[in-house]
């Protein structure tokens, strides 16, 4: 039979999480007082209680009661102890990530790579319920239906600013380079494409009108004029970018699980 703890697993929990008494009582509004009596067995939290107390530490009410619920919050932990093994935002804690998410992947998966192995070539997963793509290149995504249930009109008025800029070769070859090498000067545009002013001038005035891309005043004369995607559009553009690529040189055709009809899109 199991043995009932919960005046050991809340304060466990507590110092786990670092906090006083007087601080889990403030988060839970209640008195410190009725804190201090849990954990010395002197009362027990009252059943209205528990939910709160459970959701609070993201845990279940079993594991209150028992210490062994392995929580999904346990599970976020670990993963959060991982990735702050790094400097914030360094190479590592994103290659990390990327690892992280290969184990998930290969839940999802069952069995056809081996958990934390990273191919380079993507792995793709399409059901009835959503699409997952990974790559050891530093590409991972999880797509379910739900997420086209809400795509309307203003979903397309938002890719007409888009797209159409897009379509131009130079425009779309502007936009590989500014992605590649935030705030670049219109000489480094010229080297890094290959391209004449002639050429480079009218496409980037175009993404410019488009409000795709901000120019303005380098902090160092000499470079002039610096070139960088607008908030609104750069997050989109790199992953549209990194999707292209995924299904140039691998994906090949691989269909994803859509069918006619299955999406409530509504136009």
């Amino acid at each position: 039979m199991k043995t009932i703890c919960i005046s050991k697993n809340i304060t466990d929990l507590r110092k786990k999480r670092g906090m006083t008494q007087e601080q889990l009582a403030a988060e839970l509004n209640i008195s410190p007082q009725a804190v201090s009596k849990w954990e010395t067995e002197t009362s027990q939290p009252d059943t209205q209680m528990l939910p709160q107390i459970a959701d609070y530490f993201g845990v279940s009410i079993d594991y209150l009661f028992y210490g062994q619920d392995y929580s999904y919050d346990e599970i976020y932990e670990k993963v959060l102890l991982k990735i702050k093994e790094h400097p914030q935002m360094c190479k590592e804690a994103y290659e990390d990530v990327l690892k992280i998410f290969g184990y998930a992947h290969h839940g999802l998966i069952k069995g056809s790579f081996k958990p934390g192995e990273i191919y380079d070539e993507p792995v793709h997963i399409t059901n009835e319920n959503g699409v997952s793509l990974l790559s050891g290149k530093g590409y991972g995504a999880v797509l379910t239906r739900g997420f086209f249930e809400n795509i309307n009109k203003d979903t397309v008025e938002f890719a007409m600013k888009l797209l159409p800029a897009l379509a131009d070769k130079t425009c779309f070859l502007i936009c590989l380079a500014i992605v590649s090498m935030s705030d670049i000067s219109f000489s480094e545009l010229k080297e890094k494409l290959a391209s004449e002013e002639e050429q480079l001038r009218p496409a980037l005035d175009k993404l410019i009108t488009a409000g795709i891309v901000v120019e303005k005043i380098s902090k160092h004369k000499s470079r002039g004029y610096t070139y960088e995607i607008t908030d609104m559009y750069h997050t989109c553009l790199c992953i549209l970018i990194a999707t292209i690529e995924m299904q140039r040189y691998s994906l090949k055709g691989i269909s994803c699980c859509m069918g006619y009809g299955d999406y409530p899109i509504s136009l």
